[in-house]
């Protein structure tokens, strides 16, 4: 019994590393970047299953020091002026805070709070958001709905 419990977690782990697409490692844009160590398809969300929130808030910014402000911003950016998304703690970085920019994205966030590759990506290449596509056109920041199923914790204050 021990034997084929330890045989059916081992599967499950391999499974998992099936859906390993990326690490993090220096990066010739910005500091660290999020790097693909294996083929990523097109229309593939590299990060599926790798985020697991803690907790999502939205703060009023007067009630921040302006350090922790500065680098909360640094990781969501906003362009509402009297509040800031704080998801996740600062201690407990996501995958995506290494993501850098650049004017020819190969990712995106999509509406529904799932990432997308928007081609093919290879081993090597360095996975990149375009941060303008955060915003409508008008400039304001559009508003991406997160399911609870995919984010069991998500809170709003």
């Amino acid at each position: 019994m021990l034997k084929k419990k330890q045989e059916l977690q081992n599967k499950l782990i391999l499974k998992r590393l099936e859906q390993v697409y990326c690490r993090i490692q220096p990066s010739e844009i910005s500091g660290v970047g999020i790097f693909a160590i294996r083929t990523i398809p097109l229309g593939t969300n590299p990060f599926s299953g790798s985020f697991q929130a803690q907790e999502a808030i939205i703060v009023k910014k007067d009630k921040i020091p302006d350090e922790l402000l500065r680098l909360l911003h640094d990781q969501h950016p906003t362009a509402n002026e009297s509040e800031q998304i704080v998801s996740n703690w600062p201690n407990q970085p996501i995958w995506t805070n290494y993501l850098n920019y650049s004017d020819i994205p190969n990712i995106e966030l999509k509406i529904n709070g799932e990432w997308e590759t928007l081609r093919q990506i290879e081993i090597g290449e360095e996975l990149v958001e375009d941060p303008k596509r955060l915003y409508n056109s008008d400039g304001t920041q559009k508003i991406f709905h997160v399911h609870a199923k995919q984010y069991p914790n998500l809170s709003f204050n």
